[in-house]
Protein backbone atom coordinates (compact mmCIF):
# COMPACT_ATOMS: atom_id res chain seq x y z
CA UNK A 1 0.00 0.00 0.00
CA UNK A 2 1.41 3.74 -1.10
CA UNK A 3 2.20 6.06 2.07
CA UNK A 4 2.75 9.86 1.50
CA UNK A 5 5.48 10.91 3.61
CA UNK A 6 7.17 14.39 3.79
CA UNK A 7 10.89 14.03 2.97
CA UNK A 8 11.62 14.66 6.95
CA UNK A 9 9.89 11.07 7.36
CA UNK A 10 11.84 9.21 4.89
CA UNK A 11 14.10 6.58 6.36
CA UNK A 12 16.78 4.26 4.44
CA UNK A 13 15.78 1.26 3.18
CA UNK A 14 12.57 2.53 1.87
CA UNK A 15 11.03 2.14 -1.51
CA UNK A 16 9.50 4.65 -3.96
CA UNK A 17 6.37 3.83 -5.47
CA UNK A 18 6.56 6.33 -7.35
CA UNK A 19 9.21 8.26 -8.95
CA UNK A 20 10.48 11.89 -7.57
CA UNK A 21 10.01 14.55 -10.40
CA UNK A 22 11.17 17.86 -10.09
CA UNK A 23 10.73 20.77 -13.18
CA UNK A 24 9.86 17.81 -15.47
CA UNK A 25 13.01 15.40 -14.89
CA UNK A 26 12.85 12.20 -13.01
CA UNK A 27 15.45 12.70 -10.12
CA UNK A 28 14.93 9.23 -8.29
CA UNK A 29 12.43 6.03 -10.14
CA UNK A 30 9.65 4.49 -9.23
CA UNK A 31 10.77 1.02 -7.45
CA UNK A 32 14.53 2.77 -5.81
CA UNK A 33 15.17 1.69 -2.34
CA UNK A 34 16.40 5.07 -0.61
CA UNK A 35 19.66 5.78 0.52
CA UNK A 36 20.37 7.62 3.29
CA UNK A 37 22.75 10.34 1.27
CA UNK A 38 19.72 10.64 -1.84
CA UNK A 39 17.23 11.40 1.49
CA UNK A 40 19.37 14.10 2.88
CA UNK A 41 20.04 15.56 -0.96
CA UNK A 42 16.19 15.52 -1.11
CA UNK A 43 15.71 17.15 2.29
CA UNK A 44 18.66 19.84 1.54
CA UNK A 45 16.88 20.66 -1.36
CA UNK A 46 13.18 20.62 -1.34
CA UNK A 47 12.24 20.11 2.41
CA UNK A 48 8.89 20.12 2.05
CA UNK A 49 8.73 17.54 -0.83
CA UNK A 50 6.39 14.86 0.20
CA UNK A 51 7.14 11.17 -1.92
CA UNK A 52 4.75 7.86 -2.29
CA UNK A 53 6.72 4.69 -0.66
CA UNK A 54 5.80 1.57 -0.76
CA UNK A 55 4.64 -0.83 2.18
CA UNK A 56 5.11 -4.55 2.24
CA UNK A 57 2.83 -5.06 5.48
CA UNK A 58 -0.01 -3.28 4.75
CA UNK A 59 -0.03 -4.64 1.01
CA UNK A 60 -0.70 -8.32 3.15
CA UNK A 61 -3.09 -7.03 4.98
CA UNK A 62 -5.79 -4.86 3.27
CA UNK A 63 -6.28 -3.68 -0.75
CA UNK A 64 -6.11 -0.15 -1.55
CA UNK A 65 -7.64 1.95 -4.13
CA UNK A 66 -5.03 1.85 -6.92
CA UNK A 67 -4.95 5.20 -9.01
CA UNK A 68 -1.92 4.81 -10.46
CA UNK A 69 -3.96 5.28 -13.96
CA UNK A 70 -5.78 8.28 -12.96
CA UNK A 71 -2.66 9.84 -12.50
CA UNK A 72 -1.46 8.87 -15.65
CA UNK A 73 -3.93 9.80 -17.50
CA UNK A 74 -3.73 13.38 -15.77
CA UNK A 75 -0.15 13.64 -16.58
CA UNK A 76 -0.70 12.74 -20.67
CA UNK A 77 -2.95 15.56 -20.92
CA UNK A 78 -1.46 18.03 -18.72
CA UNK A 79 1.65 17.55 -20.92
CA UNK A 80 -0.55 17.16 -24.07
CA UNK A 81 -1.80 20.87 -23.37
CA UNK A 82 1.21 21.95 -21.92
CA UNK A 83 2.88 21.18 -25.44
CA UNK A 84 -0.05 22.94 -27.36
CA UNK A 85 0.47 25.83 -24.90
CA UNK A 86 3.83 26.53 -25.57
CA UNK A 87 3.07 26.29 -29.19
CA UNK A 88 0.84 29.25 -29.08
CA UNK A 89 3.53 31.13 -27.06
CA UNK A 90 5.95 30.82 -29.17
CA UNK A 91 3.49 32.39 -32.22
CA UNK A 92 2.81 35.39 -29.95
CA UNK A 93 5.97 35.84 -29.29
CA UNK A 94 7.65 36.10 -32.28
CA UNK A 95 5.03 39.33 -32.76
CA UNK A 96 3.04 37.01 -35.31
CA UNK A 97 -0.98 36.93 -34.84
CA UNK A 98 -2.94 33.47 -34.12
CA UNK A 99 -5.02 33.52 -37.49
CA UNK A 100 -7.40 30.64 -38.83
CA UNK A 101 -4.75 28.35 -39.47
CA UNK A 102 -3.35 28.14 -36.47
CA UNK A 103 -6.85 27.87 -34.91
CA UNK A 104 -7.75 24.93 -36.97
CA UNK A 105 -4.87 23.15 -36.19
CA UNK A 106 -4.99 23.86 -32.07
CA UNK A 107 -8.74 22.63 -32.07
CA UNK A 108 -7.81 19.18 -34.45
CA UNK A 109 -5.29 18.90 -31.03
CA UNK A 110 -7.80 19.38 -28.72
CA UNK A 111 -9.96 17.14 -30.15
CA UNK A 112 -7.63 14.17 -30.00
CA UNK A 113 -7.27 15.07 -26.32
CA UNK A 114 -10.65 15.11 -25.36
CA UNK A 115 -10.79 11.38 -27.94
CA UNK A 116 -8.01 10.55 -25.38
CA UNK A 117 -10.13 11.88 -21.85
CA UNK A 118 -13.10 10.07 -23.65
CA UNK A 119 -11.47 6.75 -24.36
CA UNK A 120 -9.68 6.83 -20.84
CA UNK A 121 -12.48 6.90 -17.82
CA UNK A 122 -10.79 7.87 -14.29
CA UNK A 123 -12.12 7.06 -10.93
CA UNK A 124 -10.81 10.42 -9.75
CA UNK A 125 -9.20 13.40 -11.34
CA UNK A 126 -5.76 14.90 -10.16
CA UNK A 127 -4.13 18.04 -10.07
CA UNK A 128 -0.64 17.44 -11.78
CA UNK A 129 2.57 19.81 -11.80
CA UNK A 130 5.34 18.79 -14.00
CA UNK A 131 7.17 21.76 -14.51
CA UNK A 132 9.00 24.34 -12.61
CA UNK A 133 7.16 28.19 -12.19
CA UNK A 134 8.77 29.18 -15.23
CA UNK A 135 5.94 26.66 -16.91
CA UNK A 136 3.31 27.49 -14.48
CA UNK A 137 0.57 28.52 -17.24
CA UNK A 138 1.04 25.94 -19.50
CA UNK A 139 0.75 23.45 -16.12
CA UNK A 140 -2.53 25.32 -15.44
CA UNK A 141 -3.42 25.02 -18.64
CA UNK A 142 -3.50 21.57 -18.52
CA UNK A 143 -4.95 21.45 -15.15
CA UNK A 144 -8.16 23.38 -16.29
CA UNK A 145 -8.50 21.47 -19.37
CA UNK A 146 -8.26 18.25 -18.00
CA UNK A 147 -10.65 19.26 -14.54
CA UNK A 148 -13.27 21.06 -16.92
CA UNK A 149 -13.64 18.23 -19.32
CA UNK A 150 -13.85 15.74 -16.94
CA UNK A 151 -16.64 17.67 -15.01
CA UNK A 152 -18.62 18.68 -18.76
CA UNK A 153 -18.52 15.23 -19.63
CA UNK A 154 -20.12 14.14 -16.13
CA UNK A 155 -22.83 17.01 -16.31
CA UNK A 156 -23.96 16.58 -20.10
CA UNK A 157 -27.39 17.32 -19.56
CA UNK A 158 -27.15 20.12 -17.35
CA UNK A 159 -25.03 21.47 -19.87
CA UNK A 160 -27.99 21.03 -22.38
CA UNK A 161 -30.82 22.49 -19.68
CA UNK A 162 -28.59 25.15 -19.06
CA UNK A 163 -27.52 26.15 -22.81
CA UNK A 164 -31.17 25.69 -23.76
CA UNK A 165 -31.92 28.36 -21.15
CA UNK A 166 -29.50 30.91 -22.33
CA UNK A 167 -30.41 30.50 -25.66
CA UNK A 168 -33.71 30.23 -25.02
CA UNK A 169 -34.50 27.57 -27.79
CA UNK A 170 -37.13 25.31 -27.21
CA UNK A 171 -35.70 23.39 -30.18
CA UNK A 172 -32.03 23.22 -29.38
CA UNK A 173 -30.21 20.81 -30.98
CA UNK A 174 -28.58 18.08 -28.48
CA UNK A 175 -25.37 17.58 -30.41
CA UNK A 176 -25.07 21.16 -30.00
CA UNK A 177 -26.52 21.66 -26.65
CA UNK A 178 -23.50 19.11 -25.04
CA UNK A 179 -20.51 20.03 -27.45
CA UNK A 180 -17.88 20.48 -25.11
CA UNK A 181 -15.73 21.91 -27.93
CA UNK A 182 -16.35 25.73 -26.51
CA UNK A 183 -15.36 24.49 -23.56
CA UNK A 184 -12.35 22.90 -24.65
CA UNK A 185 -11.21 25.96 -26.73
CA UNK A 186 -11.67 28.32 -24.06
CA UNK A 187 -9.81 26.20 -21.35
CA UNK A 188 -6.46 26.32 -23.34
CA UNK A 189 -7.24 30.10 -24.21
CA UNK A 190 -8.78 31.28 -21.17
CA UNK A 191 -5.45 32.70 -19.68
CA UNK A 192 -3.58 34.28 -23.26
CA UNK A 193 -4.42 37.80 -21.57
CA UNK A 194 -1.88 36.52 -18.94
CA UNK A 195 1.43 35.47 -21.30
CA UNK A 196 2.37 39.25 -21.68
CA UNK A 197 2.23 39.35 -17.51
CA UNK A 198 4.16 36.32 -16.38
CA UNK A 199 6.81 38.52 -14.84
CA UNK A 200 4.09 38.74 -12.07
CA UNK A 201 4.17 35.12 -11.18
CA UNK A 202 7.94 35.93 -9.75
CA UNK A 203 6.78 39.29 -7.83
CA UNK A 204 5.16 38.04 -4.32
CA UNK A 205 3.15 40.49 -2.13
CA UNK A 206 1.47 43.04 -2.88
CA UNK A 207 0.61 44.70 -6.36
CA UNK A 208 0.76 47.98 -7.42
CA UNK A 209 -2.55 49.82 -8.49
CA UNK A 210 -1.76 48.95 -12.11
CA UNK A 211 -0.40 45.68 -12.04
CA UNK A 212 -4.18 45.18 -10.14
CA UNK A 213 -5.83 46.82 -13.30
CA UNK A 214 -3.63 44.85 -15.79
CA UNK A 215 -4.69 41.26 -14.12
CA UNK A 216 -8.07 42.16 -14.37
CA UNK A 217 -7.81 43.08 -17.39
CA UNK A 218 -6.41 39.73 -18.80
CA UNK A 219 -9.96 37.84 -19.77
CA UNK A 220 -10.77 40.65 -22.24
CA UNK A 221 -7.15 40.89 -23.34
CA UNK A 222 -6.81 36.84 -24.52
CA UNK A 223 -10.38 36.83 -26.12
CA UNK A 224 -9.44 40.33 -28.01
CA UNK A 225 -6.20 38.47 -29.28
CA UNK A 226 -7.79 35.81 -31.19
CA UNK A 227 -9.08 35.73 -34.33
CA UNK A 228 -12.76 37.57 -35.28
CA UNK A 229 -13.73 34.08 -36.70
CA UNK A 230 -12.84 32.36 -33.67
CA UNK A 231 -15.78 29.86 -32.12
CA UNK A 232 -18.03 32.85 -30.58
CA UNK A 233 -18.54 30.67 -27.07
CA UNK A 234 -15.13 30.06 -26.59
CA UNK A 235 -14.66 33.66 -26.87
CA UNK A 236 -17.52 34.59 -24.07
CA UNK A 237 -15.86 31.86 -21.94
CA UNK A 238 -12.69 33.35 -22.20
CA UNK A 239 -14.17 36.91 -21.01
CA UNK A 240 -15.78 35.73 -18.44
CA UNK A 241 -13.64 33.00 -16.54
CA UNK A 242 -13.14 35.37 -13.66
CA UNK A 243 -16.90 35.99 -12.99
CA UNK A 244 -18.93 34.70 -9.68
CA UNK A 245 -22.24 33.62 -9.31
CA UNK A 246 -22.17 36.50 -6.55
CA UNK A 247 -21.49 39.06 -8.83
CA UNK A 248 -17.92 40.08 -6.78
CA UNK A 249 -15.83 38.51 -10.15
CA UNK A 250 -14.33 41.17 -12.56
CA UNK A 251 -14.01 42.04 -15.46
CA UNK A 252 -17.73 42.81 -15.53
CA UNK A 253 -19.40 41.77 -12.22
CA UNK A 254 -21.80 39.41 -14.08
CA UNK A 255 -23.72 36.73 -11.86
CA UNK A 256 -25.73 33.92 -11.63
CA UNK A 257 -28.10 33.05 -14.48
CA UNK A 258 -26.23 35.69 -17.01
CA UNK A 259 -23.30 33.54 -16.87
CA UNK A 260 -23.14 30.65 -19.40
CA UNK A 261 -22.26 26.85 -17.87
CA UNK A 262 -18.89 26.58 -19.77
CA UNK A 263 -17.92 29.69 -17.40
CA UNK A 264 -18.97 28.66 -14.63
CA UNK A 265 -17.41 25.26 -15.29
CA UNK A 266 -14.04 27.15 -16.11
CA UNK A 267 -14.77 29.23 -13.30
CA UNK A 268 -14.46 26.32 -10.60
CA UNK A 269 -11.62 24.42 -11.90
CA UNK A 270 -9.43 27.70 -12.05
CA UNK A 271 -9.70 28.74 -8.94
CA UNK A 272 -9.30 25.10 -7.81
CA UNK A 273 -5.60 25.05 -9.87
CA UNK A 274 -4.68 28.53 -8.79
CA UNK A 275 -5.65 28.65 -5.09
CA UNK A 276 -3.78 24.98 -4.91
CA UNK A 277 -0.19 25.89 -7.04
CA UNK A 278 2.24 26.10 -4.23
CA UNK A 279 4.72 26.71 -6.98
CA UNK A 280 3.41 30.26 -7.56
CA UNK A 281 1.72 31.62 -4.87
CA UNK A 282 3.16 32.12 -1.75
CA UNK A 283 -0.37 31.66 0.13
CA UNK A 284 -1.55 28.59 -1.47
CA UNK A 285 -3.55 26.35 0.35
CA UNK A 286 -3.72 22.73 0.37
CA UNK A 287 -6.26 20.85 -1.83
CA UNK A 288 -8.40 20.12 1.19
CA UNK A 289 -9.17 23.35 2.05
CA UNK A 290 -9.59 24.86 -0.91
CA UNK A 291 -12.28 22.39 -2.01
CA UNK A 292 -14.27 23.12 1.34
CA UNK A 293 -13.96 26.73 1.04
CA UNK A 294 -15.43 26.24 -2.23
CA UNK A 295 -18.40 23.91 -1.29
CA UNK A 296 -19.16 25.06 2.54
CA UNK A 297 -16.75 27.63 3.42
CA UNK A 298 -16.57 31.23 3.10
CA UNK A 299 -16.04 31.39 -0.97
CA UNK A 300 -18.71 28.93 -1.67
CA UNK A 301 -21.23 31.48 -3.03
CA UNK A 302 -18.86 32.45 -5.76
CA UNK A 303 -19.53 28.86 -7.40
CA UNK A 304 -22.28 27.39 -9.00
CA UNK A 305 -22.64 24.52 -6.40
CA UNK A 306 -24.26 22.17 -9.35
CA UNK A 307 -20.83 22.28 -10.59
CA UNK A 308 -19.02 22.30 -7.55
CA UNK A 309 -20.90 19.63 -6.16
CA UNK A 310 -19.40 17.51 -9.32
CA UNK A 311 -15.81 18.78 -8.52
CA UNK A 312 -16.26 17.32 -5.41
CA UNK A 313 -17.00 13.83 -6.55
CA UNK A 314 -14.06 14.32 -8.63
CA UNK A 315 -11.21 15.55 -6.97
CA UNK A 316 -10.42 14.06 -3.85
CA UNK A 317 -9.11 16.06 -0.93
CA UNK A 318 -6.44 13.67 0.28
CA UNK A 319 -4.80 11.11 -2.38
CA UNK A 320 -5.00 7.38 -1.60
CA UNK A 321 -1.63 6.67 1.05
CA UNK A 322 -2.14 10.59 2.60
CA UNK A 323 -1.09 10.03 6.43
CA UNK A 324 -3.53 11.99 8.50
CA UNK A 325 -3.32 12.86 12.23
CA UNK A 326 -6.15 11.37 14.03
CA UNK A 327 -8.25 13.04 17.08
CA UNK A 328 -7.20 10.39 18.99
CA UNK A 329 -3.05 10.94 18.30
CA UNK A 330 -3.07 7.78 16.02
CA UNK A 331 -1.84 8.62 12.36
CA UNK A 332 -4.80 7.14 9.55
CA UNK A 333 -3.93 6.78 6.19
CA UNK A 334 -6.20 6.82 3.18
CA UNK A 335 -7.20 3.56 1.80
CA UNK A 336 -10.06 4.67 -0.65
CA UNK A 337 -11.90 7.52 -1.56
CA UNK A 338 -15.25 8.69 -0.85
CA UNK A 339 -17.19 10.06 -3.75
CA UNK A 340 -20.05 11.25 -1.86
CA UNK A 341 -18.41 12.25 1.86
CA UNK A 342 -14.76 13.52 0.61
CA UNK A 343 -13.16 14.80 3.45
CA UNK A 344 -14.65 11.34 5.12
CA UNK A 345 -12.56 8.60 3.42
CA UNK A 346 -12.40 4.87 4.31
CA UNK A 347 -8.64 4.82 6.23
CA UNK A 348 -6.77 2.47 8.53
CA UNK A 349 -4.56 2.97 11.44
CA UNK A 350 -0.97 2.70 10.83
CA UNK A 351 1.20 4.59 12.93
CA UNK A 352 1.04 5.25 16.57
CA UNK A 353 0.92 8.72 18.66
CA UNK A 354 4.50 8.95 17.97
CA UNK A 355 4.54 8.28 14.52
CA UNK A 356 5.97 4.50 14.54
CA UNK A 357 4.33 2.28 12.11
CA UNK A 358 2.29 -0.24 14.16
CA UNK A 359 3.33 -3.94 13.76
CA UNK A 360 1.27 -5.72 11.54
CA UNK A 361 -0.55 -7.45 14.85
CA UNK A 362 -1.32 -4.10 15.87
CA UNK A 363 -3.25 -3.13 12.88
CA UNK A 364 -7.14 -3.11 12.64
CA UNK A 365 -9.81 -3.53 9.86
CA UNK A 366 -9.79 0.13 8.34
CA UNK A 367 -12.83 2.62 9.48
CA UNK A 368 -15.29 4.23 7.36
CA UNK A 369 -15.32 8.07 8.60
CA UNK A 370 -18.74 8.29 6.88
CA UNK A 371 -19.88 6.06 9.00
CA UNK A 372 -17.94 6.53 12.23
CA UNK A 373 -18.66 10.37 13.38
CA UNK A 374 -16.45 9.72 16.56
CA UNK A 375 -12.94 10.10 14.32
CA UNK A 376 -12.01 12.83 13.36
CA UNK A 377 -9.31 14.18 11.09
CA UNK A 378 -6.70 16.50 12.69
CA UNK A 379 -3.81 17.71 10.25
CA UNK A 380 -2.23 16.57 6.85
CA UNK A 381 1.15 17.87 5.64
CA UNK A 382 1.40 20.55 8.09
CA UNK A 383 -2.28 21.81 7.18
CA UNK A 384 -4.44 21.96 10.33
CA UNK A 385 -7.79 20.34 9.62
CA UNK A 386 -9.76 21.78 12.45
CA UNK A 387 -11.96 23.83 9.26
CA UNK A 388 -13.51 20.31 8.60
CA UNK A 389 -15.03 20.09 12.36
CA UNK A 390 -16.82 23.45 12.56
CA UNK A 391 -20.40 23.50 12.46
CA UNK A 392 -22.72 26.07 10.90
CA UNK A 393 -23.32 28.02 13.84
CA UNK A 394 -19.28 28.62 14.25
CA UNK A 395 -18.97 30.25 10.61
CA UNK A 396 -20.93 33.00 8.68
CA UNK A 397 -22.84 30.86 6.34
CA UNK A 398 -23.58 32.62 3.10
CA UNK A 399 -21.43 35.74 4.10
CA UNK A 400 -20.42 37.75 1.47
CA UNK A 401 -16.85 37.79 0.30
CA UNK A 402 -15.50 40.96 -0.96
CA UNK A 403 -14.53 40.99 -4.12
CA UNK A 404 -10.97 41.30 -5.87
CA UNK A 405 -11.82 44.71 -6.64
CA UNK A 406 -12.19 45.16 -3.19
CA UNK A 407 -9.69 43.29 -1.61
CA UNK A 408 -7.32 42.42 -3.80
CA UNK A 409 -3.55 43.80 -3.32
CA UNK A 410 -1.56 40.39 -4.43
CA UNK A 411 -1.92 38.02 -7.32
CA UNK A 412 -3.10 35.49 -5.27
CA UNK A 413 -5.98 37.48 -4.37
CA UNK A 414 -6.71 38.12 -7.43
CA UNK A 415 -7.11 34.88 -9.23
CA UNK A 416 -8.50 32.75 -5.50
CA UNK A 417 -11.32 32.81 -4.70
Amino acid sequence: MPILLNVDELKSGMRLLRGVQRDSQTMLPAGKVLEEWEIDSLRRRFPNLTVMIGDPVLDEWLEFDDDSHDQEVAATVNRQMGRLMTSVRDKLSSKTALEGPDITGLQKAINEVMNYINDNPVAAGMLVRLGSSDTYLQDHTGNVFYMSLLIGNSIREYIYRERTRNTRASNLSVRYGMNLTPLALGCLFHDLGMLALEHLYAQPGRLSAEDQQLIRQHPDQGADMLPDNFDAVAKMVIRSHHENMDGTGYPRGVSGDDLHVFSRVIRVTDALDAGTSDRVYQQAKSAARVLWEMAAGPCRNHYDPSVVKILMGLIQPFPIGARIRLNCGTYGVVVRHNRKYPFRPLIVVAFDEKGRKLKKRQLEPPIDLALNQEVRLVEFAGDDLSFLNQSPKDMEWGARTPSPAETGQSLFELVYP
